[in-house]
């Protein structure tokens, strides 16, 4: 039988009660994120606005509220956005909207100054012309000057074998691992989570999909619609990369 790829069900019926525990803690997270928004010196320097697409449980949305910014968060997943409201303890300025990333400038009523698709968010996107459309959008509800920091896995490369098989977190009240298969274009991700209960261990299992985007994929398409690539760095296996909109756009 053909496997469904849902993502939306992905994440509220097996990823999300364990998304913030599998990197670690939401409050590591929080801190790596500090720092590398104050490391490329990421504050409000024009309106303020910032959105954070694929925003999850707030690992951006909150340390970039703490700097100052008046986020928009957007998430498919109203599981892990619930779970950002939970962090908010401070009453920052975030404003959640659970949305396909795709429909992201319906919800969006003004130009912004900084938008971040961080985490492994762009290879949810279901082919290279919605990365392109994505990007254009961004382009379009920029300020002049203002940025558009972008990581992602690349997966054009993958592991053969027995290698699929990649350990992702363990302790003693729950074993998490999953596989990859190569689809072509694309990356079947099969999540595969052991949970200790009161008899025993239950196996909790789904898959989704993510695109294929090359190392320099991502930043040709930025530069050919009109964005200076000022920072870009492919760090085990984590593409990342900081643009600007031209002043003069």
């Amino acid at each position: 039988m053909a496997i469904i790829f849902d993502v939306a069900a992905h994440y509220r019926d097996l990823l999300a009660r364990h998304y913030s525990w599998m990197f670690g803690g939401a409050e590591t997270k929080f801190a790596e994120n500090r720092r590398f928004f104050a490391e490329h010196l990421i504050s409000p320097h024009l309106s303020g606005r910032a959105v954070d697409l694929g925003a999850g449980p707030g690992f951006q949305s909150i340390p970039l509220a703490e700097a100052g910014f008046d986020v928009t968060a957007i998430d498919l997943s109203a599981e892990l956005l619930d779970e950002l409201a939970r962090h908010n303890k401070d009453n920052l300025k975030v404003r959640t909207v659970v949305a396909d990333l795709c429909d992201f400038p319906s919800h969006v009523s003004a130009a912004v100054e900084l938008v971040v698709c961080m985490g492994d968010t762009l290879t949810h996107l279901g082919s290279p012309e919605q990365l392109e459309q994505l990007f254009e959008n961004v382009h379009s509800l920029l300020e002049p000057g203002g940025r558009f920091v972008v990581t992602y896995r690349d997966l054009t490369s993958l592991p053969a074998g027995l290698d699929r098989f990649i350990p992702v977190r363990s302790d003693e009240q729950a074993i998490f691992t999953c596989f990859l298969e190569d689809l072509g274009s694309h990356v079947a991700v099969h999540d595969l989570i052991y949970t200790r209960e009161a008899d025993g261990w239950a196996l909790h299992k789904s898959a989704y999909k993510k695109l294929k985007i090359s190392p320099d994929g991502a930043a040709t398409t930025l530069e050919k619609l009109g964005f200076a690539v000022e920072y870009r760095s492919a760090a085990r296996g984590l593409v990342t990369l900081i643009a600007r909109k031209h002043s003069k756009d």
